[in-house]
């Protein structure tokens, strides 16, 4: 019997218990809010003012993400009257200021009058009565939309002002609240100031990782060009030395097709950001176009008398390529010659007559007399077999073009 009146009053007290779900907050600044607002009315009920102070400071660094007016007026509302009822009125004044920006909706007499009759017991309690009288005929503007505690709390701060009276508030407790307000929002200014700071570190190497991948990829992008102008260049460079292996090509041909596929090769490297090999055409080209050019003026009877040991060499090069037996010639390290006397060879070579040769030179019979006498000691120039009209060797044979 006694153990089964145990289990009765064991049932009946878990039946009389009642659970109490906690509150849900949804998620995001609106619910930290709220969440925070909560708290501070919770410590307030408890004159936990310090605390309650806390949590509605922290609700405040949220408040730029919150969608809801309301709770933007609540937030500064209480700590507006927490500022008040501490003694820390100008900063009391501040807030109200602030919450009565987001008094709107439904409700917006009611927070309004709240707004006003907090401002003039702030005021009331600085000495300035005729402001919170006047700050009290606008609350009472609102009647009969305003609470009735409202109407009391307006009643009853008017005895107080028309008896010269003030709240009693203790001597340290405004500087608490200043103080708590102070390193609350020191701290909330270091944390932006470091926020700052971090974002300005991020974008500065967010930009140095740009500049990094733009130079890379210019890099490649250049060295891709770059490789495609070389390729370009040794496709050239073949179509030249082919066009001087043909045997139905006249010097005036070579020259003219040299002359096209260097002004390609003008453009090719005009497009390219960066000059290849310093701004100049490879040197193979180049050698082979100044071959062309003063075999040109040689056999056009152009001006020959500027012309030295550059241009001796350039033609005996490209001569290898048009008639290897004269290139044998005029290369022979045996017979050492001169540009002049190479030059001489060539026209000896082609039939053309001493006036012309003296044309060419610039100089008299005499003087050319001269470079014939110096060449026939260094090689018999029977080896300088002059071309007939039909455009054919006199005897021998070549494997080369008509220069």
């Amino acid at each position: 019997m006694k153990r089964t009146l145990i289990y009765l009053l064991f049932l009946l007290i878990l039946t009389s218990c009642s659970h109490r779900a906690a509150p849900s907050y949804p998620a995001g600044d609106d619910g930290i809010t709220r969440m925070r607002l909560d708290s501070a009315r919770y410590f307030a009920e408890r004159r936990d003012t310090h605390r309650s102070m806390i949590q509605l400071k922290a609700a405040e660094r949220h408040l730029q993400g919150v969608s809801e007016d309301s709770l933007r007026f609540l937030t500064y509302y209480r700590i507006a009257l927490l500022n008040e009822r501490s003694g820390a009125y100008r900063v009391a004044l501040t807030y109200f200021d602030r919450a009565s920006h987001h008094a709107t909706g439904v409700k917006r007499s009611h927070r309004l009058a709240d707004i006003f009759i907090g401002k003039a017991q702030a005021y009331n309690q600085m000495g300035r009565r005729d402001s919170a009288l006047l700050l009290l005929k606008r609350a009472e503007a609102f009647r009969p939309r305003i609470r009735h505690d409202q109407t009391e709390r307006i009643a009853r701060l008017r005895t107080m002002i028309a008896h010269r009276q003030v709240a009693a508030v203790p001597a340290y407790k405004d500087v608490e609240m200043v103080q708590i307000q102070d390193r609350f929002e020191t701290a909330v200014a270091q944390r932006d100031a470091l926020r700052q700071r971090l974002n300005f570190l991020y974008s500065l190497l967010l930009l140095v990782a740009t500049a990094v991948a733009a130079v890379v990829w210019y890099r490649w992008q250049m060295r891709q060009l770059f490789q495609k102008f070389q390729q370009r260049m040794r496709e050239i460079d073949d179509n030249i030395q082919a066009t001087l292996r043909q045997r139905d090509t006249t010097i005036e041909e070579m020259k003219t097709e040299i002359d096209q596929r260097v002004k390609e090769m003008e453009k090719l490297r005009g497009r390219m950001a960066e000059r290849s090999n310093g701004g100049r055409l490879p040197d193979s080209i180049a050698q082979t176009k100044l071959g062309i050019d003063t075999l040109h003026a040689i056999v056009s009877g152009g001006n020959l008398s500027q012309m030295g040991k550059r241009e001796q060499q350039a033609v005996a090069a490209v001569m290898g390529s048009i008639d290897y037996d004269l290139a044998c010639i005029l290369n022979h390290p045996r017979y050492a010659l001169t540009p002049k006397e190479t030059f001489y060879c060539i026209m000896e070579h082609r039939g053309m007559t001493e006036e012309q040769k003296a044309a060419a030179f610039s100089c008299t019979g005499q003087a050319l007399r001269s470079i014939k006498s110096r060449l026939g000691k260094k090689m018999n120039l029977d080896l300088l077999r002059p071309w007939q009209p039909d455009g054919q060797p006199a005897g021998g044979n070549t494997n080369g073009n008509e220069p």
